[in-house]
């Protein structure tokens, strides 16, 4: 079985607003884990947005009590700020017993570790990157790749009885983001579950043949949702070109890859609650795929590809 966990579900930048508070106003970040042979959790994180903050204090805690490897992975779709701004607060960097994998493509000449050094530099930061305690290893991922999470939680290229199977692909895209995001499959090789993660996309009407293909068969498509139709095409403030998806492309994606599940994500930091919850009455029962809005606390466990239990994960910053 693996646990799916929200903790930041947010697009572009961080809001801190009552009227947002249900659904979150956290930038993304978003959390598997699964339980080894050794009795522990062992999680992979996608992307490092202002989630990850609440989420490293969860993980200190519970590497204290030995619930969580100490080892494990942060996959990155791509670096915008909105994707990265989290790592510079993460807890688990202050333990020397952490073993980070940073994983993400190679964008001019930079990878991941290059990237977030440059963000940890004086006068802007009070540390700089080598300060950090945790052990940090950096990998390059490319188009079409497919590697293994081992028992231990560390990335092969192949390993007996892996814990999760990884694929990934690339997009490259005219717009936002320039050299283009990294899409990840996630399959559980004890039950098939697989989990595609598809944000900062600017999708087709009438579907993205490459994201269909690529999520065919898939139990679950996260799937970037940071417009309405109406916004989409709207004259006095076109977002064409922007990088980001509808809500009907999602939609189509979702229906030709033929997913059970489909989570909207990304949102718009200009959608509050209500204008989320009409979006949800609007396309809840009405297709195939179950339509399931993701939000900061949202928890997913699934066997077998099905949904066997939903629920809230603990947030916020008390110990």
């Amino acid at each position: 079985m693996v646990s799916l966990q929200f903790y930041g579900v947010r697009g572009s930048h961080p809001v801190a607003d009552a009227k947002m508070a249900r659904y979150g106003g956290n930038t993304p970040c978003v959390v598997l884990l699964k339980t080894n042979r050794a009795g522990l959790k062992v999680p992979v994180i996608l992307d490092a947005g202002s989630g990850l903050i609440p989420l490293g204090y969860c993980m200190a805690s519970k590497f204290f009590t030995h619930e969580y490897s100490q080892i494990f992975s942060i996959m990155f779709t791509h670096l915008h700020p909105d994707h990265t701004e989290g790592f510079n607060f993460f807890t688990p960097n202050f333990f020397s017993f952490c073993t980070i994998y940073l994983m993400g493509m190679q964008t001019l000449k930079r990878h991941v570790g290059i990237i977030l050094k440059e963000k940890m530099v004086p006068p802007t930061f009070p540390i700089e990157y080598k300060d950090l305690k945790s052990n940090k290893e950096h990998r390059i991922l490319h188009d079409g790749q497919v590697f293994h999470i081992d028992q231990n939680g560390r990335p092969s290229a192949k390993t007996d009885q892996p814990l999760f199977i990884i694929h990934v692909m690339q997009a490259f895209a005219p717009s936002h983001p320039q050299q283009g995001a990294l899409y990840y499959k996630i399959v559980d090789p004890d039950d098939n579950t697989a989990i595609v993660c598809v944000w900062d996309i600017e999708s087709h009407i009438g579907g993205d043949v490459r994201v269909i293909n690529f999520a065919q068969g898939a139990d679950v498509l996260i799937h970037d949702t940071m417009y309405t139709d109406e916004e989409y095409v709207n004259p006095k403030t076109p977002v064409q070109g922007f990088g980001h998806s509808t809500y009907s492309m999602a939609i189509e994606n979702a229906e030709k890859s033929g997913v059970k599940y489909l989570i909207p994500f990304h949102y718009n930091p200009r959608h509050n609650d209500d204008f989320l919850d009409a979006v949800r009455k609007k396309y809840q029962n009405k297709h195939a795929f179950s339509f399931i809005m993701s939000y900061e606390g949202l928890e997913l466990t699934f066997d077998k590809g099905n949904i066997i239990r939903q629920a809230d994960v603990k947030q916020g910053f008390s110990p």
